[in-house]
């Protein structure tokens, strides 16, 4: 019998798969030589079955050893789930890099409401997330901060994500742990925060969900070798009041620069910076934090980041963003309960700010900024937010009126950060 099916009789039976075989599986399927239908018979028998923590580990090993490796000890790196107006990488990594703990980000695209990070620095003019490795390497060392495309890292993750996705195995929480960690042990920073978004915008729907995923990226991350921590994130509400590419730079660069931003974005990014600086052990990581942000050092150091990858640092605080403008008005008076991450993220992929398929093109210039978030008093009448874009503009206007909640009680906000580990 060969290895794969010897693997799926296995497996189906709920019984365990040894090392060997899951190295041998994984590369028989990244060599091209295990035909689709037997992995995805196996895939969903791990679905169905699971995987022990033993398992899950040597499947993470053998997917981030299936390509190149980049290695950077003494680096930070953090990985967010997704969610809508998730713009933490764009703010954080450039305060923890003026603060001097180096920075190397290998990072992707957004499909479907959740943005991607290179989409959303790719709305800067001339900005490239394609370097050679070794520029990528000689950025790290010189601008101390370098975000790049994933590209052919972990390849047998790349090829097994793309048919769990097309066999209905996507939420297994060892596949998905697994993903997630050969990537980042592939991409070779020594220090890690994971960012677990919980809520009806995000992947984990219960923070007990985002608690079981977080416990496991932080223990296959520490058994290969990278010292890493998580924090567990609310993301029933947008993060900030920017959803689409060029307005997340837009809020980023006026966080960077010390100027007002919604409280919740302002939290979230201060917690993350302070978090990656203990993991990298530099002292007085909060007033690091603050010193960065005031100097103007953290929106310097974004400026020197997007001038090494060719983009123009002027067109930071002036991005255009898509005409025409239209906004939502609230049909009532009272206090906003909630505005759902769903319904917003809908709306930005709808105006073209996403892609539902990966050959979709995006505008860079579309999206939603939130006009009132939650616990804010309204009055009928009152804007509660901005569109930007044409494309279906009457559908996206529908679902962000649906998305705003209100109450005739005052509401107080959610915490940005519900636990941490």
């Amino acid at each position: 019998m060969s290895v794969i099916l010897d693997a799926i009789e296995t497996k189906k039976l709920g019984g365990t798969l040894s090392e060997e075989t899951i190295r041998e599986f994984v590369e028989g399927y990244t060599a091209g030589s295990t035909p689709d239908y037997q992995m995805s018979a196996l895939l969903m028998a791990i679905f169905i079955q699971g995987m022990d923590y033993g398992e899950t580990l040597a499947l993470t090993r053998a997917m981030a050893e299936s390509g190149e490796r980049h290695s950077f000890p003494d680096c930070v790196d953090k990985h967010s789930t997704g969610g809508v107006g998730d713009k933490v990488s764009l703010t954080s990594l450039p305060i923890v890099a003026a603060c001097g703990a180096p920075v190397a980000k290998l990072s992707g695209r957004g499909l479907g409401a959740t943005g991607g990070t290179i989409d959303k620095l790719e709305a800067i003019p001339g900005f490239s997330a394609t370097l050679s490795r070794e520029r990528f390497e000689r950025q790290v060392e010189e601008i101390g901060l370098a975000i790049v495309e994933a590209g052919e890292l972990a390849p047998a993750d790349k090829a097994i994500y793309a048919l769990r996705d097309a066999t209905g195995t996507v939420d297994s929480l060892p596949l998905i742990g697994s993903s997630i960690v050969s990537k980042k042990a592939a991409t070779g920073a020594g220090r890690l925060l994971y960012d677990v978004k919980r809520g009806s915008g995000a992947f984990m729907k219960t923070t007990e969900e985002a608690r079981d995923l977080a416990d496991l990226l932080v223990r296959l991350s520490e058994n290969l070798g990278i010292r890493s921590s998580a924090l567990i994130s609310e993301m029933d509400n947008p993060l900030g009041s920017a959803i689409g590419n060029a307005l997340e730079i837009r809020e980023s660069v006026r966080l960077l620069k010390g100027e007002e931003v919604p409280a919740d974005l302002a939290e979230m990014v201060r917690r993350v910076a302070v978090r990656l600086l203990e993991l990298a052990g530099v002292e007085g990581p909060e007033t690091a934090v603050e010193k960065a942000i005031r100097s103007g050092a953290a929106f310097e150091k974004l400026g020197d980041f997007v001038w090494a990858q060719g983009g123009d640092p002027n067109a930071l605080e002036n991005l255009p963003v898509s005409d025409p403008a239209r906004e939502v008005l609230a049909t009532r008076g009272g206090y906003i309960a909630i505005v759902h991450a769903t319904g917003i993220g809908r709306a930005a992929l709808a105006l073209g700010a996403g892609r539902v398929k990966k050959s979709d093109r995006i505008d860079h210039g579309a999206g939603v900024e939130i006009l009132a978030k939650t616990g804010d008093r309204v009055e009928e009448g009152d804007p509660i937010a901005r569109l930007h874009g044409e494309r279906a503009a009457e559908r996206a206007a529908k679902l962000v009126m649906d998305a705003f909640e209100l109450s005739g009680e005052p509401v107080e906000p959610p915490p940005a950060i519900l636990d941490s580990l």
